[in-house]
């Protein structure tokens, strides 16, 4: 199974090896880059309880375009 983040608008794709959980307060995401070129994903339980459910991570940018 591949999994990877494409990054629309470029051509980059982070190839992810790794997918692993952390027990934290607060929610979050965090990306490292592998020795090996591909990406390690760290997420906290809290905010995706069950990652087999995960399809797609989608970041939606609305309204002026200089806005983050």
């Amino acid at each position: 199974m591949r999994r990877a983040i494409k990054i629309e608008g470029t051509d980059t794709v982070l190839e992810i090896s790794k997918a692993t959980s952390v027990f934290t307060h607060k929610p979050m995401i965090h990306l490292d880059k592998l020795s090996d070129g591909t990406w390690r994903l760290i997420y906290n339980e809290n905010l995706i309880p069950d990652f087999s459910k995960v399809k797609a991570l989608k970041i939606i940018r609305e309204g002026d375009k200089d806005a983050i």
